[in-house]
């Protein structure tokens, strides 16, 4: 098996996308066995996927439940009331 020897900033960014997506590469004395690598890939773009679905759902939520409402329908006081 190959390992990279990763940098600081890589490592950084490994530690992140491992918190993010809740999976242990391995990452042993700043080594990333190379057979990892596809696995942070596809670990990432599951990720991407799931939170597409989840702000597509939220954009539908809103579309189904926005009302427009007036000032006066949220203060209680009409335009008119305050002059």
């Amino acid at each position: 098996m190959y390992y990279k020897l990763l940098t600081a900033n890589e490592l950084k960014v490994l530690e992140i996308v491992s918190n993010k997506t809740g999976t242990d590469y391995e990452i042993k004395n700043n080594l990333l066995p190379t057979d990892n690598f596809m696995s942070v890939i596809e670990d990432l773009l599951c990720e991407v996927g799931r939170l597409e679905e989840q702000v597509e759902s939220l954009e539908n939520d809103i579309r189904d439940n926005y009302n427009s409402k007036s000032r006066s329908e949220y203060t209680g006081a009409s335009y008119d009331d305050q002059f």
